[in-house]
């Protein structure tokens, strides 16, 4: 799900065990996560699928209004630890809330069962929370994100409606990151409507490098849509010394780019390494923060305008 290699990883996903509703997006029936708890109603519209997140008529965002709080006066170089591959499996999830920091992003996966109530218990214990988007990745269909997937065979209607079936799948998360997507993010004609409509909403968006060439980047920088990109990829190799390394690594970045973000999923060892880790940052002068504080300053700066 998260890092350069498109294979899904994260906790074990189990099968859904309650009725669900199913869902129509073009051809592809869905499973549509019913109730939930509601956000700010001035940043939320309904769509034809569920609530969508929207700018409110004074110019909030979402990407500003369900950040976690931080000190921008705060000058030290800032990091930001993002854990994924949550939500599908109950047992896992309830255990990363429990033990990890509120200071650590949480990515939640689209086709989660009760989306909305995991969202709210991850805001409620502080965390800030971003949504997967499953993409194309180059070897689809033998890897596949699922049926919701942005594909690049698919006209941009058919994509917008599968990105708005996943934007409304639950409220209160700051933005979006790609699962998988190491075709489809560097396919530009396709990813532009995806990011227009991103930006357009009032979202961020993490991406997790999973391409080499990557049109995120030049097309943020078109919209003016908040960005953030992972610096490192913390447990491909899902051992404590590749993960101390990994998060080593992120310092001396933090250092000379004053922001560094690395990513990796809620493995019970990756928990534990990285809580680890987070208990030194204070003595080392570096400071712990959510995506929204680490998206690059022109982008900010843009997307905070009326």
């Amino acid at each position: 799900m998260f890092g350069r290699r498109d294979p899904a990883i994260g906790p074990a996903q189990r099968p859904l065990r309650h009725p669900v509703a199913a869902l129509a997006v073009g051809s592809v029936a869905l499973l549509l996560i019913v109730g939930g708890p509601g956000g700010d109603a001035a940043l939320i519209e309904q769509g034809a699928a569920g609530p969508l997140p929207m700018v409110a008529n004074d110019g909030r965002m979402a990407w500003q209004v369900y950040a976690r709080p931080f000190d921008r006066a705060d000058q030290r170089p800032r990091i930001a630890i993002v854990l994924g591959g949550l939500g599908q499996a109950s047992t896992e999830t309830q255990a990363a809330l429990e033990k990890l920091p509120g200071g650590v992003t949480l990515v939640f996966n689209p086709y989660t069962r009760d989306l909305p109530d995991w969202v709210e218990k991850a805001r409620n214990a502080q965390h800030e929370v971003i949504l997967a988007v499953p993409m194309e990745p180059v070897d689809y269909p033998r890897e596949d994100p699922g049926p919701a997937t942005l594909l690049t065979a698919l006209s941009p209607r058919q994509n917008l409606d599968r990105l708005e079936w996943t934007l409304s799948r639950a409220v209160g998360y700051v933005g979006v990151t790609n699962m998988m997507g190491s075709r489809f993010i560097g396919a530009v004609n396709e990813l532009r409507p995806i990011v227009e409509v991103i930006k357009g909403r009032g979202l961020l968006f993490l991406e997790t490098r999973a391409a080499n060439q990557s049109a995120v980047g030049a097309l943020a920088q078109e919209f003016g849509l908040p960005q953030a990109v992972n610096d490192r990829d913390l447990d491909a190799d899902l051992t404590s010394a590749s993960i101390d390394q990994a998060l080593s690594e992120l310092e001396p970045i933090a250092r000379r780019k004053k922001t560094a973000v690395a990513i990796g999923s809620a493995y019970p060892l990756t928990i534990d390494r990285v809580v680890a880790w987070i208990g030194s940052l204070e003595g080392k002068g570096l400071a712990l923060a959510p995506v929204s504080a680490v998206v690059a300053p022109q982008s900010e700066t843009k997307a905070a305008a009326p």
